[in-house]
């Protein structure tokens, strides 16, 4: 008998045909679509082209099988080189151009490009984001939401369990019955997908079939009120039926939330919700927390909180500065690895790496990306070796003018949002650098009662990270029980050509915070004990909101 005719798997024929040729497969990757399946081979560099021949063998070979699909071969990630002993010439050594290159390339993960090598963090999010339940994951942009998911994705895919993946970035500008109609003719290319070679086709595939085929008239109809509500019933019974007849869960995982206009995203979520109940289905709903609206208490509307859904908060601050180091510096010697290089010290000076912690805000892509720039400014030094103080702080003035692009990104689904914000920053960093001439400062907890709306652009502020948040309790020195939260501005609004003389700088240096006067010979005051850093945050001027008013 052909060997050809027997029953295989699919992915077992195409491991074992590259196993024959001699040829390494790095990694396969099996992408199901209605009516296809790709199979994704990486293999090294030096054996693509015989790979690449060997996969349109191979599609020939899937052909006679009655397999829709075919190969696809790509030149894998170079492996991790063997650490090599300490940089004799630091930054002027071509091997620290890899790094650079890494750093600004990987600081982004997708679904496609999950992380170079994702850290877990202290808290065991990941654990968390696999679990049974629906979830709400916010963080600061570059907080590491997109890498958790994707993580999160990768371990499920791996256990068997079923999952789609939607970024509403691409349906920023739709409501949200339209972009209901989206996500549930994803849920019905899953299930096509999955029976898509199998010789029988059970009820449940020929009503997703039917199901896709009237989502299909929807997308394109101009009025979806009311149109779209009812496939709520019809998605929740395929969903419940296909899950208990394949034995898995499944996972939805939804990015970016916060592009969808806000006014949009509780009705959205409402309607997936409703879609998954009494399923054996979860959702995985990533966005930045003071743009998104999950819920509304009248009438309800979206995933109330404590009760359908549990929030995921990603965000490492400066509030425990040593543990963000230490956590950050882990990842970014992930990449150091995969360079090839020995160690963080052969390249960057302990000052500089407690300056880049405190010029990213703890905010994990702003710290890699940071680092490259800083390397990239040590490297225009004459003789430099290592990155110094002043390369972080020149890269991260010029972080300011990409910031403000993002912000205007960002809050494009709040109307008039971005100016606002702008209008925040420039009042707050004029009361801080103009007025008081410290980089902190304290908002009284009575005061963010009795002035919400403005609270919330500090909010916006913190999320854009044009802020960053250094104490969210500090207690009064004079009235017990009075308390206020402590902020300081970003490095990017006073470093560079901004710093000016006798500026009250809050830093970080060995572990402890430091407060230092710019341009005088005044030794910094630093903090050793809890009770000494206190004392030097209670310094921080206090900031009266009814000012944003």
């Amino acid at each position: 008998m052909n060997q050809l005719s027997l029953p295989i798997d699919q992915e077992s024929l195409i491991k074992s045909k590259f196993s024959e040729s001699g040829i390494i497969i790095r990694s396969i990757d099996r992408r199901d679509y209605p009516g296809e399946t790709i199979f994704v081979v990486q293999v090294e560099e030096t054996d693509f082209d015989s790979a690449a021949n060997l996969g349109n063998r191979i599609d020939k070979d899937l052909d006679e099988l009655g397999i829709k699909g075919f190969v696809a071969v790509r030149k894998a990630e170079s492996t991790l080189v063997s650490p090599t002993t300490r940089l004799k010439r630091g930054v002027a050594e071509p091997l620290v151009n890899k790094l650079t290159n890494l750093l600004t390339a990987r600081s982004r993960t997708s679904e496609v490009q999950p992380s170079l090598s994702y850290i877990p963090d202290a808290a065991n999010n990941l654990q968390l984001t696999i679990a049974p339940r629906h979830h709400l994951i916010f963080g600061r942009r570059g907080a590491g939401k997109t890498a958790l998911m994707v993580e999160s994705k990768r371990v499920i895919d791996k256990q068997g369990h079923q999952s789609i993946w939607i970024n509403l970035q691409t349906l920023r500008h739709a409501s949200a019955q339209r972009a209901y109609v989206i996500v549930c003719m994803r849920i019905c290319e899953l299930v096509q997908a999955y029976y898509n070679q199998k010789e029988k086709a059970p009820e449940v595939l020929v009503t997703a079939t039917t199901l896709y085929r009237e989502l299909e008239k929807l997308s394109f109809a101009d009025e979806l009120e009311g149109k779209a509500e009812r496939i709520i019933p019809l998605i929740q019974r395929l969903i419940r039926r296909f899950l208990d007849s394949i034995g898995t869960r499944l996972y939805i995982f939804i990015d970016e939330v916060h592009y969808l206009p806000i006014a949009e995203q509780p009705r959205l979520l409402d309607m997936i919700h409703g879609s998954v109940r009494e399923c054996d289905a979860w959702l995985k709903i990533a966005g930045i927390k003071h743009l998104s609206r999950w819920y509304l208490a009248y009438p309800p509307l979206g995933l109330q909180t404590g009760h359908d859904a549990d929030i995921i908060d990603l965000d490492i601050t400066l509030e425990d500065p040593l543990r963000a180091k230490n956590f950050l510096e882990q990842v970014v010697k992930s990449y150091v690895n995969h360079a090839g290089i020995s160690s963080l010290a052969s390249i960057f000076s302990n000052e500089s790496l407690d300056r880049l912690l405190i010029a990213s805000g703890a905010v994990p892509r702003d710290y890699l990306v940071l680092g490259a720039q800083s390397i990239s400014q040590a490297q225009q030094r004459e003789k430099s070796r290592l990155v110094g103080v002043q390369d972080v702080n020149k890269a991260a003035g010029n972080a300011a003018k990409y910031k403000k692009n993002e912000l205007e990104d960002d809050a494009a689904s709040l109307e008039g949002t971005p100016q606002k914000i702008l209008s925040a920053l420039d009042r707050v960093r004029g009361f801080c650098i103009d007025e008081k001439s410290f980089t902190f400062f304290r908002i009284d907890f009575r005061d963010k009662e009795s002035h919400p709306t403005e609270y919330n652009l500090v909010q916006e502020l913190l999320d854009m990270r044009l802020v960053h948040i250094i104490d969210s309790s500090l207690s009064d020195e004079r009235e017990p029980g009075r308390r206020s939260e402590v902020y300081m501005l970003d490095l990017s609004q006073f470093s560079g050509h901004r710093l000016k003389r006798r500026l009250k700088v809050l830093d970080f240096e060995s572990g402890h915070l430091v407060i230092k006067e710019t341009g005088t010979a005044t030794p910094a005051k630093i903090a050793n004990t809890p009770k000494e850093r206190v004392g030097l945050l209670r310094r921080g001027p206090l900031f009266e909101l009814k000012s944003l008013s």
